[in-house]
């Protein structure tokens, strides 16, 4: 009995390119292409910068990290679904304002008012779901109206001033502080960062929220027709948003000692960048939790060379625009190759 070998490589030149284009660097989604990206962002940043491979600088880059690849896995699983969340960074201001408010200035015990902090970012997080799926307002205008609303209340908190322990004579501890120390010789919020990455990353390829997720986030319809409650799904992304995003407030507060109504500006870009950056194209449906994060830390390198190189801050935005340009790129390139 004679076998006939199926002849699978590209016929055409294009269809080549696209073969070679998947192997080197993944297809849609992949986690190749934001570990490559972040290979030749080390690179760069350790020949333009001598400090840059130091034990001291790379504790310090994951450290001032930490808060954005925290809610970056947060956006990572909004615009998996399609959506987008632009507030993050208002419930971040707002909910580390919050949480010293209250162990400052009401003396709560930090675990109640760290708990009840993240309450109240779920509980965002699910009113803004609840705008998108029920009232079918885009998600665009929501998150936009939560960005600007949370900015005021992280305002009015404090008559628009900033909250610390030496807001008061004598100083009253902000209570939570632990967070920003060590263990077994590694900062916390390291620690804290990277198991928040794996648990998502663990949600999303091991059980089946995380199929339905993406299954929402490919085709809303068919998942719909399949019996999935694609209302609750949308609900349930928000709130992990919030409270990620309200948990980044605390981890800032305690390693800042100090928290400001403006506190992490510009962070929700960034996020929506690294999201992006990181694999997860903007119509959803597929990608990783550690690609997003790995593109958080990406953004937290170009941040840190601009330190290293003693740059305006204000290049910042221009670093981080070119950054959101390349992800754009690559986000295209992966559906030509899917």
């Amino acid at each position: 009995m004679s076998v006939v070998a199926i002849d699978t490589r590209p016929e055409s030149s294009r269809d080549r390119v696209r073969y070679v284009a998947r192997a080197l660097f993944g297809g849609a989604g992949s986690v190749k292409r934001p570990i490559i990206f972040l290979v030749i962002t080390v690179v760069i940043s350790s020949f333009l910068s001598s400090s840059f491979f130091t034990v001291s600088n790379a504790k310090s880059l994951l450290i001032s990290s930490s808060f954005l690849v925290v809610i970056t896995v947060g956006e990572a699983f909004v615009i998996m679904m399609g959506m987008i969340d632009l507030g993050v960074e208002s419930v971040l201001a707002a909910s580390g304002m919050l949480a010293a408010f209250f162990t400052i200035y009401q003396r709560m015990p930090a675990i109640p008012a760290v708990l009840l902090t993240l309450v109240i970012g779920v509980l965002i997080g699910v009113v803004v779901g609840l705008l998108v799926t029920k009232g079918r307002i885009p998600s665009f205008i929501v998150t936009l109206g939560s960005y600007w609303g949370f900015e005021g209340v992280a305002l009015l908190i404090n008559n628009g001033s900033y909250i610390s322990p030496y807001s008061f004579t004598p100083p009253r501890p902000l209570g939570f502080g632990g967070i920003a120390g060590t263990m077994f010789g590694l900062p916390i919020l390291i620690l804290v960062s990277f198991g928040i990455v794996i648990l998502g990353q663990l949600l999303i390829s091991l059980t089946p929220l995380g199929t339905w997720i993406k299954s929402v986030g490919s085709n809303e319809v068919s998942a719909r027709v399949v019996g999935l409650n694609t209302g609750r799904l949308k609900i349930l992304v928000f709130a992990i948003s919030g409270v990620l995003a309200a948990f980044a407030g605390v981890m800032m507060t305690a390693w800042a000692k100090s928290i400001y109504p403006n506190s992490g500006t510009g962070l929700s870009l960034e996020a929506i960048a690294a999201v992006i950056l990181g694999g997860i194209p903007f119509v959803g449906g597929r990608g990783t939790i550690v690609g997003a994060a790995i593109g958080a830390i990406v953004i937290g390198i170009v941040n840190d060379l601009i330190v290293l190189l003693g740059l305006p801050a204000l290049w910042e935005y221009i670093f981080v625009a070119l950054v959101l340009v390349i992800a754009g790129l690559q986000a295209r390139g992966g559906a030509d190759v899917k």
